[in-house]
């Protein structure tokens, strides 16, 4: 974990790409991507969600609607200022683009990597149980083909116990709402993940109201595809989405 959690912000043309990160992770599971999208043009913010980057005892008390505060005000600042937004994330990050987009209908575009629509954790299953008596638990083993991606993060290695039931509300929150979500639409996954679920992309993809849905499946990923060994894909899949969306 020698990548550092900080902010990125990286300007660009007229459209803005705001980037969210994972649960327990940082602004550096997104830092290749965004190098990738500002050389094609565009601006890159990648915000640190609150109680990341820090302890995990800081994590502990967040409530997700923290996040989404933080996302509403860097998509309101952006907007204001004239920028066409597409929002991307990765994992829980993903699950945050689609509630903005709930939230925010002037975004242009909405990207989700690794979405975890249903979990394949099972521990999932006990959370609350889980959260009476245990502060926090191990997050998953990393699932990394290209070993050096661990170089490229920061990360707890931990999950906080009741600050993931609330996550996991989020989660069961989002799936009851995809319908509402009516922004174009790439989700991009991997086979070999195991913390998301096939079923659960494709409840994503059959449920929202987007004019357009784009599936990439990639083949030989981990559940961190935006630093995984097939983030030149991810990148140019990305770059290649945002196009089209200018050119509508």
């Amino acid at each position: 974990m020698g990548a550092s959690p900080d902010p990125i912000v990286l300007p660009g043309g007229s459209t803005t790409v705001v980037l969210i990160h994972g649960y327990t992770g940082s602004p550096a599971e997104m830092g290749l991507l965004a190098d990738s999208l500002q050389r094609e043009g565009y601006g890159v913010e990648c915000p640190l969600l609150a109680g990341h980057g820090t302890c995990l005892e800081d994590l502990m008390p967040v409530d997700p609607v923290q996040w989404l505060n933080q996302l509403d005000a860097v998509v309101d600042r952006l907007q204001q200022q004239g920028q066409n937004v597409v929002v991307g994330g990765l994992s829980l990050g993903a699950i945050l683009a689609l509630q903005v987009a709930r939230r925010r209908p002037s975004i242009q575009g909405v990207i989700t990597y690794s979405p975890p629509i249903i979990s394949a954790d099972p521990r999932a299953l006990i959370a609350p149980l889980l959260a009476k008596v245990l502060a926090s638990v191990p997050r998953p083993a990393d699932d990394f083909v290209d070993p050096t991606t661990a170089e490229r993060i920061w990360t707890y290695n931990r999950w906080p116990s009741r600050c993931s039931v609330k996550v996991l509300e989020l989660i069961a929150d989002t799936r009851r709402h995809l319908a509402e979500v009516r922004q174009p639409l790439l989700v991009m996954a991997s086979r070999l993940d195991r913390v998301i679920t096939v079923r659960g992309v494709n409840r994503l993809c059959e449920r929202v109201s987007s004019p357009s849905v784009q599936l990439q499946w990639l083949e030989n990923s981990g559940h961190l595809i935006t630093t995984d060994a097939e983030w030149h894909t991810v990148a140019a899949v990305t770059a290649e989405f945002i196009r089209r969306l200018e050119s509508a």
